[in-house]
């Protein structure tokens, strides 16, 4: 009888550190999976033509890897593709066999361009990884000086949160989206409910005299895009610290 209960009770060890690993699986490939979706929004609306102009601005994306580019730019047949490998993690509760710890999980997804802006939060089709050595890109040339005029006049303008819409991250970067800026500027947004969104341009390739980082934020009432103060500046040129401002 007592053999048979500590049989039981080891079934049941068992099956439960199998379903909390499953568990944690199945979180680190949500997180993946959002992250995909991150890598979609971050492109949505683009102007970018060429296929190695959106590769190479794909890979400039933290936490992202491009790991092919095919086609030659948008308008050619079947357009381009980008296949991007993210990681997903996840945390694992402790167990009987096991630690608590972290779990990891790669996926690939594949992206097409073809010149409409695209969906906003679209997570892309996965795809099986890549072999092969991934694409490499040259250094970006020398990019123009960022202008926070320029992009304050081009960013929405909402006089008062209308009734079941607020100020949405995606007219933000479709606004951006419509500057065609030099693919090497990186763009970064971060919403705050419906009533905010920060805004961060960054071009690393900028002259050093001149500006390389432009904040803006966009919420009822004011918008307003400008070069960061010393103390803004080293939070880092960040939509959260567009965000945190409250300019």
């Amino acid at each position: 009888m007592r053999l048979t209960v500590i049989a039981a009770l080891a079934v049941t060890a068992l099956a439960t550190a199998g379903c909390a690993d499953a568990a944690a699986q199945e979180n680190a490939a949500d997180d993946a999976r959002d992250k995909a979706k991150q890598v979609v929004n971050a492109m949505y609306g683009t102007r970018l033509v060429k296929a190695g102009d959106i590769g190479h601005h794909i890979a400039d994306l933290k936490g992202v890897e491009v790991l092919r580019v095919s086609g030659t730019d948008t308008g050619a047949p079947g357009g381009v593709r980008v296949i991007v490998k993210v990681s997903g993690t996840a945390q694992q509760s402790e167990s009987l066999f096991h630690g608590p710890g972290r779990v990891t999980v790669d996926r690939c997804y594949d992206l097409a361009f073809d010149g409409s802006p695209g969906e906003w939060d679209a997570v892309p089709p996965r795809t099986p990884c890549p072999g092969g050595a991934p694409p490499t890109f040259a250094p970006w040339p020398e990019t123009p000086p960022l202008s926070a005029a320029r992009i304050e006049r081009a960013l929405p303008k909402v006089k008062t949160l209308p009734s079941g819409r607020g100020v949405e991250e995606k007219d933000v970067r479709a606004a951006l989206a419509k500057l065609a800026l030099h693919p090497a500027i990186r763009i970064q947004t971060e919403s705050e409910s419906d009533f905010a969104v920060g805004v961060a341009l960054v071009a690393d390739s900028a002259p050093p005299s001149k500006p390389r980082c432009v904040l803006a934020r966009v919420a009822p009432g004011k918008t307003k895009a400008w070069l960061p103060s010393q103390t803004e500046a080293a939070k880092g040129c960040t939509a959260h610290t567009a965000l945190g401002t409250g300019r």
